[in-house]
């Protein structure tokens, strides 16, 4: 090769889409599928869990809910722990060891007769598959070209949602099968029902966690096919390797290659301090308050939704295969939108991608609220295909942001422990619903619950989504990683100021912890208490309030520098 200076970014860019993208891609769709398979499961099969575990419960409530949020809490732990291990010790062995974990816990919980038995292992398996996701993300964005890494990124998340898609596939035939189908293993339930009847069922949601086995295989194929990012090596201080697999990635695509001089190959520093404080520091605030603050949103509404949306329509007179299959039709357009979504936002930019998101968002919920009704399966279809469209729109919308906002060094630290943060939101989803459908206030006068008033109350997040994005997102389409993190490095704000921010925002995590997990799980009949929502508000809005204090401060302070900037290069250019 020419003696010239390169870096990582312009190999790859100058390559193009080629072999190694495909192959990159195609590994980890499938890891991605498993994923989506694993969260969702719980979702698709939960109210039959419900009637084996709580077989006298005609209305479960945030018990069910519950059933969802063991797994969420998981992906908490897992994705705080997953980036920092990714950094640290690559993204190949990260992945792969994700993707057995969660199959290998998986198996157990088709043995689950009781609630602690399944929430402890729901919650070990959602470790793995909170490690996985974020280490998708950053190797999408660490092997894509530029130009074209948000398509690949959100196409990334579409095969999540494909594995959501199969859970309810799965789920439902065999979950509602009129016969026992592994025998004496999948027995017959007798369970009550909310007029003060009993139905009968068999337990055959048993299966669809054996199923969930099957990922500890694809780890075993991913130790053979799977390489390590040319970015991650070379931010470890081995350029020689990185050098050698740009060589091979240049060989596989042209059947020609250069001989990348290591000395030549230009690594942006690394920040002055790693770990997860760093995020938090006047370089990086601005960024963190932006993705963090958005996909908090989204995995509310998401995870909130996609638990409850089977009783939503069994409370409208829809069957429960016909409830479980309105759900899948929800996840069918999220595939749709993950795709449309990185098109756009690479042509309109990511700001103005996701400030529309969240307005369609809103209109589609109202949509919803007006027009759901029963005995219309096909205006529900139509529905839950704009709902889901929309939703899963708005969510993977910030998924390209989440990398590009931080350097290779912290870049996993980054996209996982904002996703970390966000599956509080989802955590908290299912149970704060759940509660919320059991007050007077979002009752009729027979007690049920009005679910098209409950749905609005996600109005409020989606304004605060669309707020935030407007605040505090920069625009990142289009630019290397190594331009991105050069626009950083001339802004000159410290990486070593974010120890209080951070000890604030782990603060507020607890706060939000207890009032929306905590005491709906704890305190009895939490939900018919007339503190409940002021204190379940409180800690759901908390996080905001940091973000509009912390994030809007340094983000006026990045302007003034900007303009500060941009005016001394005006004044160079006129000597010149």
């Amino acid at each position: 090769m020419d003696k010239k200076e390169f870096t990582i970014s312009e190999v790859i860019d100058s390559i193009g889409i080629s072999k190694h993208t495909w192959v990159v891609f195609v590994l980890l769709a499938f890891a991605m599928i498993f994923d989506g398979y694993d969260f969702m499961i719980v979702n698709s099969t939960n109210m039959f869990v419900a009637h084996t575990f709580w077989p006298d419960n005609a209305n479960p409530g945030a018990l069910m809910g519950s059933l969802t949020t063991w797994g969420l809490l998981g992906m908490v732990l897992g994705g705080a722990v997953g980036g920092i291990m990714s950094d640290k010790i690559g993204r190949k062995k990260t992945l792969i060891a994700a993707v057995m974990f969660y199959g290998l816990f998986t198996l157990p919980q088709a043995f689950a007769n009781d609630l602690a038995f399944f929430a402890a292992f729901r919650l070990i398996a959602g470790f793995g598959v909170g490690s996985c996701i974020p280490v998708v993300t950053t190797v999408f964005s660490e092997s894509m070209p530029s130009k074209q890494r948000g398509v690949f990124v959100t196409f990334g998340m579409a095969f999540m949602v494909v594995g959501w898609v199969l859970a309810g596939l799965i789920a439902n035939p065999i979950c509602n099968a009129a016969t026992p189908l592994l025998g004496d293993f999948t027995n017959q339930v007798t369970y009550a029902l909310a007029d003060g009847g009993t139905a009968t069922m068999y337990a055959n949601w048993r299966l669809c966690y054996l199923i969930g086995g099957i990922p500890l295989i694809y780890g075993i194929i991913l130790i053979f096919t799977m390489h390590e990012t040319p970015h991650w090596y070379a931010n470890s201080g081995n350029k020689e390797m990185a050098c050698k697999r740009l060589t091979q990635i240049e060989q596989a695509t042209r059947h020609t290659s250069h001989e990348y001089d290591p000395a030549l190959l230009i690594v942006p520093p690394k920040p002055a301090k790693t770990g997860p404080s760093v995020l938090f520091s006047s370089k990086f605030i601005v960024a963190t308050c932006a993705i963090w603050s958005a996909y908090f949103v989204g995995q509310f509404c998401v995870y909130g939704m996609n638990a409850w949306i089977p009783t939503w329509f069994v409370g409208l007179g829809y069957s429960q295969a016909d409830s479980v299959a309105l759900q899948t039709w929800n996840n069918v357009a999220a595939i749709a939108s993950n795709i449309a979504v990185g098109f756009v936002s690479d042509k309109i930019g990511r700001k103005r991608n996701l400030a529309g998101a969240w307005l369609f968002c809103i209109v589609a919920i109202i949509l919803c609220s007006i027009f759901v009704a029963p005995n219309n399966m096909g205006l529900c279809i139509a529905l839950m295909l704009l709902f889901g469209f929309a939703l899963n729109y708005a969510i993977t919308a910030v998924q390209p942001l989440m990398p590009e906002s931080y350097p290779t060094a912290i870049r996993n630290t980054g996209t996982s422990w904002c996703q970390a943060f966000a599956r509080f939101g989802g955590s908290a989803s299912s149970i704060v619903l759940g509660g919320i459908a059991g007050m007077a206030l979002f009752q009729t006068a027979t007690g049920a619950t009005n679910w098209s008033m409950v749905v609005l109350v996600l109005i409020v997040p989606f304004a605060l989504g669309f707020i935030c994005t407007v605040m505090f997102v920069k625009e990142t389409a289009g630019k290397s990683m190594d331009q991105l993190a050069a626009e950083e490095e001339r802004m000159g704000n410290s990486e070593k100021d974010g120890n209080m921010r951070f000890i604030v925002m782990l603060v507020i995590v607890a706060v939000l912890a207890i009032l929306c997990i905590a005491c709906p799980l704890i305190v009895p009949n939490w939900s018919k208490q007339p503190y409940a929502l002021p204190l379940m508000a409180i800690g759901l809005l908390l996080p905001f309030l940091y973000f509009f204090i912390f994030g809007g401060i340094q983000s006026a302070k990045n302007k003034a520098a900007r303009a500060s900037l941009g005016s001394l290069g005006d004044e160079a250019s006129t000597k010149a």
